[in-house]
């Protein structure tokens, strides 16, 4: 039982950073796994090492999950940074002048006359209404 309150206050512990996240998900899994597997493990007479191997389970699939999250997490931290580093390599670099232009959109307006609605009196008005939008002018 605490063991099992434990887990799940390090959960809110581990929520800080990603990489924390990564090593605690890996843990819990691994612990989990783990434990699964001492419970299918040789009982012994009667039962009697059922708990130990549990216990040992959980043990050893926690720490080997929080080092395969760990590791896992540092292989994506480095293939987002690669992927980075080979998108600045191929950027197309920002000369002045080279921004190109944008369009005005075309904007028809209407005339609106005042009328009652109800027991409500709306005003004459003016509505605009966007017949087409703002556009890049891209020219290659």
């Amino acid at each position: 039982m605490r063991i099992g309150i434990r887990l799940v206050l390090s959960f809110f512990v581990v929520g800080c950073s990603t990489a924390n996240k990564s090593v605690g998900l890996g843990g819990a899994v691994g612990a989990g796994t783990g434990a699964l597997i001492g419970g299918i493990a040789d009982p012994g007479k009667n039962g009697e090492l059922r708990t130990r191997n549990v216990l040992i389970g959980a043990t050893l699939g926690g720490m080997t999950g929080m080092v395969a999250g760990s590791l896992i997490h540092k292989e994506s931290e480095k293939a987002k940074k690669e992927a980075f580093l080979a998108g600045q390599k191929t950027a197309v670099p920002a000369t002045p002048g080279a921004m190109p232009a944008i369009s005005q959109p075309r904007v028809e307006t209407h005339w609106i006359e005042g009328r009652v609605q109800g027991n409500r009196y709306i005003e004459g008005h003016f509505e605009y209404v966007i017949v087409e939008p703002a556009r890049w002018d891209v020219k290659q």
